[in-house]
């Protein structure tokens, strides 16, 4: 990576954020508001009280003095207080992102390798029932949206065969850490976890699959096989290395949306991460907090695409950042 492709992309990144930052803050106000109104709406309050409640979230200042007060405080790390939970915004986010890492982490991983590995193996082979499997289970899920299928994995192991339970993140009253708290967190994760991973481990099959049957068709393949090489050297050392090349796009492109992914997931279990925070913020125009998680959003998005660039043109040569 050349020096100039560096400063190139950083000011790309400063660009960005410097849209992200002025279009998070100013259009939840434009589009609901004064959010002032939302935390003094309650007839018992005074005026005085009213003017207190403003002054203490510096909600009577003007819009663009608010905005750079904004600047001015995230500069230092502060991302605000929160209307609803009265603490530091920084404080609920950092709450609540490792249940959702818990979440998106175990199931980006259960697809990558699920993905992975079945997709190899339909390719090695095609036309075979596990090769027509998959482009079934492919067709099927890009029909069935993840909140439905979520819907019918709580109908049959929670509410039917009651084998998992259906909401929540674990049985109350444990300590935390304990082997009990860590058995009850697995447990309510299972179909959280599936209803992400699978639809992942399937689209990723696709992808590896496809490029894998180009790839086995090409003469070095064949030179490999000619040699002696065992059937799993010729998958995963000579093929599945060249194919790898549109799986580390998909990955990186679809790290960007993980946690934004989270929320119709994390809303349908009763998940307490982040997807449900960012419901909870809009729903209570709880403007800092908005702010807050969509600047983690836009921060995971523009970190992931420019990993990918790097590890693209770290696996292909031919690639050159400049």
């Amino acid at each position: 990576m050349s020096f100039a492709y560096f400063v190139k992309r950083l000011a790309q990144i400063i660009l960005i954020m410097a849209v992200v930052l002025t279009l998070n803050f100013f259009l939840p106000r434009v589009v609901s508001g004064d959010p002032a109104r939302h935390l003094v709406e309650d007839p018992r309050l005074t005026p005085e009280m009213k003017q207190e409640i403003r002054a203490q979230y510096g909600l009577d200042k003007p819009l663009f003095g608010q905005f750079v007060t904004y600047l001015a405080e995230l500069s230092k790390g502060n991302l605000g207080m929160s209307f609803s939970y009265r603490r530091p915004v920084i404080e609920v986010i950092a709450s609540k992102i490792p249940w959702t890492l818990v979440l998106t982490v175990s199931a980006k991983l259960i697809s990558i390798i699920g993905g992975i590995l079945y997709g190899c193996y339909a390719a090695w082979k095609r036309g075979r029932f596990a090769d027509s499997a998959l482009l079934s289970a492919a067709i099927v899920m890009t029909a069935v949206p993840s909140f439905w299928f979520a819907m019918i994995l709580i109908l049959i192991f929670g509410f039917t065969l009651r084998w998992l339970p259906p909401f929540g993140m674990m049985e109350r009253g444990l300590a935390m850490m304990s082997p009990e708290m860590i058995a009850s967190v697995a447990k309510h994760a299972v179909m959280p976890v599936f209803t992400m991973a699978f639809p992942g481990v399937i689209s990723y099959a696709v992808l590896v699959r496809n490029s894998m049957v180009r790839i086995i068709g090409q003469d070095f393949i064949r030179t490999a096989k000619a040699k002696g090489a065992s059937p799993a050297s010729v998958l995963y050392r000579h093929a599945f290395k060249n194919a790898t090349l549109p799986l580390v796009t998909s990955i990186g492109m679809n790290l960007a949306g993980v946690i934004g992914g989270a929320v119709v997931i994390e809303t349908i279990f009763s998940w307490d991460g982040m997807g449900l925070l960012m419901i909870e913020a809009s729903r209570s125009f709880d403007y800092p907090l908005m702010q807050g998680v969509m600047l983690i959003l836009a921060t995971v998005t523009v970190t992931a695409n420019f990993l990918t660039d790097l590890v693209y043109a770290k696996l292909d040569p031919r690639v050159k950042l400049e």
